[in-house]
């Protein structure tokens, strides 16, 4: 089963997504800082990471700044979520090295789609 890390600082929010995750067929962990989600990061093995832009402390780029230099989490897929606007977001998930983003609101069947198109390995 694959295993899916969001960091998120709304619990109402990760509630409503580890819901969605795991009717999917995801194993879901949840956690609410920046500084949380990199900790958890390296401490476990994720196949995906959900990460919010606007978080308390560290923000979703510093975040995954971070991510994307440490060896052991360098190769997970970062997809930042966002209700922002995309032209702006496309260009700061770009600048911070994330693998893409998704847009608010998330739609059952669609989100789950989105999930499994960032879960493929090129090549696979």
């Amino acid at each position: 089963m694959e295993k899916i890390l969001i960091i998120q600082d709304s619990p109402s929010a990760n509630a409503m997504l580890k819901f969605r995750l795991e009717s999917g067929g995801f194993s879901v962990e949840t956690v609410e800082t920046g500084e949380e989600g990199v900790e958890k990061a390296k401490a476990s093995q994720y196949q995906l990471i959900l990460l919010d832009y606007n978080l308390p402390g560290m923000n979703g780029s510093q975040v995954c700044r971070v991510l994307k230099k440490e060896e052991k989490t360098r190769n997970t897929p970062v997809v930042f979520m966002s209700a922002k606007d995309e032209e702006k977001l496309s260009q700061i998930t770009k600048e911070a090295g994330a693998d893409g983003y998704i847009g608010l609101p998330f739609e059952g069947k669609t989100f789950i789609e989105k999930i499994r198109g960032f879960l493929r390995k090129p090549g696979s």
